[in-house]
């Protein structure tokens, strides 16, 4: 199996284990700041991958806002960062050629990720911040390069699976 056709399935395998958050979850109101659970914790299962606090900044956030909350890291307990020690915020702007396409260029510790680490630290990113008022789409950089290993560039929530649907009509 090649080296793309093994992170891709990183990909699909990360966002399958997202699939068991609760659909309760999702839809609860408000902005919420998207993190990996901590599976440490004691008396973690078999669950989900990512979960959410609320965000408690102002409404509406901007992207910068909403970034900066996510790189403090979780104030809610079962939750982790997904990102290493002083990743730090060097760009972020919509693109001006590509309507709903936010920039994120971070420090270079970002760039040392790498399979499912990678691919949990780039959808809390991209689920945080598509709720902010017209970004569709997130393109994220390390020291302005774009990680060659991801399966695509451009990533959007709905790529996302949040909750299982088949589990939820089982039950």
């Amino acid at each position: 199996m090649s080296r793309k056709s093994c992170l891709a399935l990183a990909l699909i395998l990360a966002l399958a284990l997202s699939a068991c958050a609760s659909r309760e979850e999702a839809e609860q109101g408000g902005i919420r700041l998207w993190f990996p659970v901590d599976d440490s914790t004691a008396g973690y299962g078999h669950g989900p991958a990512l979960s959410s606090q609320p965000y408690e900044g102002e409404a509406p956030p901007q992207p910068e806002a909403l970034l900066s909350a996510l790189l403090a890291g979780p104030t809610q307990e079962g939750l982790r960062s997904p990102f290493p020690r002083g990743v730090a915020l060097r760009q972020c702007a919509m693109d001006d050629e590509q309507p709903g396409v936010l920039l994120v260029n971070l420090s270079e510790q970002y760039g040392a990720l790498t399979d499912v680490s990678l691919t949990l630290a780039d959808y809390c990113i991209v689920l945080t911040l598509s709720q902010a008022e017209g970004v569709e789409i997130v393109e994220i950089a390390a020291e302005g390069r774009r990680v060659s290993y991801r399966s695509h560039q451009q990533l959007a929530a709905r790529e996302a699976a949040l909750w299982d649907e088949l589990a939820d009509a089982a039950s």
